[in-house]
C-alpha cells in the first residue's frame, strides 16, 4: 500500500470509517429516542446506504426492511421519505437476485411519482430508470428500451447532453441495445457517453467505469478482443482499490476480464480470476445467487487442472 494519502486507496477505509461512526449514532439515538424516532430512522437509513456500497446486500435489506415498515405506518405510502426508502430497498434485492420483488417496488414507487410529481421530474425519471434496468434484467429487452428512452429523451431536454445523468441514461440504453443485437447503435453511443464522462467526471467515476464495461463488452462482441481487455482492465485496476476485491462491482469487472482472457486464449490468467470470483461469490451470496451460478457456469467451461480440482472448486467441497 501506497505511504503518501491517494484517493484510489481511502475508498475502502472511509466506507470502513462511515460505518463504524453511523453505528454508533444509530446505537445513541435508539438508546435516547427510540427505535422509531425520525431521526433514528434517518440513521438507519444511512447506515443500510453505507452497507450496500460495501456490498453487504444482506445487512443492507434487513435495515431498509425495518425503516419502510416504520415509515409505511407513521408517514403513509406517498410520503417522500416512504418512497426513497422503497426506491433503496428495491435496488437491493434487484443486487441480491430478487427481480420479482425489486420490479413491485419499483412499479409502486414509479406509479406514485408519477401521480405527485409528474412525467418530468427527476425523482420520476430515476425511478422509471431504475424500473427499466429490472425489466431489462427479467427479459423484457422491448419494454426497458422504451422506459429507457423516455427517460434519455426527458433528461436531454431538462439538463442538457452532458450531465451525469444523462450520461448514465444513454449508458443504460446503450446496454439495451446491445442486449437487443443493435452493436453499431451501441457502440456508438458508449463511444459518445465515455468520451463526455471522461472529460466531465474523471476515470475513476462510476459512471465513466460503467461506460467502459459497457463498451468493452460491444468491442468484445465485435471481435475486438485487444481493446476490449484494456477497458476490462483498467476498470479492474480502478475498481480493486476504490472498492476492495469483494465488492460486487469489482467481481463483475473480474468475471468480464476472465471471459476476455479466455476468448485470447490465456487460459490460467482466466481460470485464475474466474476462481477469485466464485469463491467470494460463494462465501457472500450463497450457492444459488444468480451471480454464483453465473461464476460455477463460467469455470465449468474452462479445461480442468484435475477433475478432482474442477470438481472442488465448483462444489465448493473435498471429493
Amino acid at each position: 500500500m501506497a505511504t503518501t494519502w491517494d484517493k484510489r486507496d481511502s475508498g475502502r477505509a472511509d466506507y470502513a470509517s462511515a460505518r463504524k461512526l453511523l453505528e454508533e449514532v444509530l446505537e445513541a439515538r435508539r438508546r435516547l429516542l427510540g427505535e422509531e424516532h425520525p431521526d433514528t430512522l434517518t440513521a438507519t437509513a444511512h447506515l443500510a446506504s453505507t452497507l450496500k456500497a460495501q456490498g453487504d446486500w444482506a445487512g443492507a435489506r434487513k435495515l431498509q426492511e425495518q425503516v419502510l415498515e416504520a415509515r409505511r405506518r407513521l408517514l403513509g405510502e406517498e410520503h417522500p421519505d416512504t418512497l426513497a426508502v422503497t426506491n433503496d430497498l428495491a435496488g437491493t434485492l434487484h443486487e441480491q437476485g430478487d427481480l420479482a420483488g425489486a420490479r413491485k417496488l419499483e412499479e409502486l414507487v414509479l406509479s406514485t411519482r408519477r401521480c405527485l410529481l409528474g412525467e418530468e421530474h427527476p425523482d420520476t425519471l430515476s425511478a422509471m430508470s431504475n424500473l427499466a434496468a429490472t425489466t431489462g434484467a427479467q427479459g423484457d429487452r422491448a419494454g426497458a428500451r422504451k422506459l429507457q428512452e423516455q427517460v434519455l429523451e426527458a433528461r436531454r431536454h431538462l439538463l442538457g447532453e452532458e450531465h451525469p445523468d444523462t450520461l448514465a441514461g444513454t449508458n443504460n440504453l446503450a446496454g439495451t441495445l446491445y442486449a437487443q443485437g443493435d452493436l453499431a447503435g451501441a457502440r456508438k453511443s458508449q463511444e459518445q457517453a465515455l468520451e463526455a464522462s471522461r472529460r466531465l467526471l474523471g476515470e475513476e467515476h462510476p459512471v465513466t467505469l460503467r461506460a467502459m464495461n459497457n463498451l468493452a463488452a460491444t468491442l468484445y462482441t465485435r471481435g475486438d478482443l485487444a481493446g476490449a481487455r484494456k477497458l476490462q482492465e483498467l476498470v479492474l485496476s480502478t475498481r480493486r482499490p476504490l472498492l476492495g476485491e469483494e465488492h460486487p462491482d469489482t467481481l463483475w469487472a473480474m468475471s468480464n476480464l476472465a471471459g476476455t482472457l479466455y476468448a485470447q486464449g490465456d487460459l490460467a490468467g482466466s481460470r485464475k480470476l474466474q476462481e477469485q470470483a466464485l469463491e467470494a461469490r460463494r462465501r457472500l451470496l450463497g450457492e444459488e445467487h444468480p451471480d454464483t451460478l453465473s461464476a460455477k457456469n463460467n469455470l465449468a467451461r474452462m479445461k480442468p487442472k484435475t477433475l478432482r480440482h474442477w470438481l472442488e472448486l465448483l462444489f465448493g467441497q473435498k471429493q
